[in-house]
């Protein structure tokens, strides 16, 4: 059992089990994903940062990028490295260091199928943000100057 004091009593808890497989980590994710992040964040444009172990993150992707259970194994999330999901367009990418290479796979191990994370994007938004915007500024008078 595991002490703790809680509302300013004393209170007993079960012993937290050690380890979690992926199965157990995904039964905790993936629902409060789905039940809390998306209505309360994602649905109301907010951004969402989600802080880890591998493995939640590693159930997470599999559920948003939909890789299959059989291959989940073989991929790799590298302590530290953060990656944006872009629930928009369904894709991974990761913040330009500066280090000139491009291609997230070159730069960090994310495994043998850490390339089943940095799919196509599926549709180009920026595209349709920039033509959103443009017609915004037209419709409140204002016109858009790039140089």
């Amino acid at each position: 059992m595991i002490r703790s004091i809680e509302a300013g009593r004393l209170e007993l808890h079960p012993k937290l089990p050690k380890a979690e497989s992926l199965r157990d980590c995904m039964e905790r994710t993936i629902p409060y994903w789905q039940d809390v992040i998306v209505p309360q964040a994602i649905d109301e444009g907010k951004s969402v940062l989600v802080s880890s172990s591998e493995n939640a993150i590693r159930g997470l992707m599999m559920r948003l990028c939909n890789i299959p259970p059989e291959q989940i194994v073989g991929v790799e999330i590298p302590t530290g490295v953060p990656l944006i999901y872009d629930v928009k367009s369904r894709c991974i990418r990761l913040l330009d260091d500066g280090s000139g290479i491009d291609d997230p796979l070159e730069r960090y191990n994310f495994g043998s199928n850490g390339h089943l994370l940095f799919q196509p994007c599926e549709t180009d938004y920026e595209e349709d943000e920039d033509a959103a915007t443009a017609d915004e500024d037209k419709h409140h008078g204002h016109q858009r100057v790039s140089a």
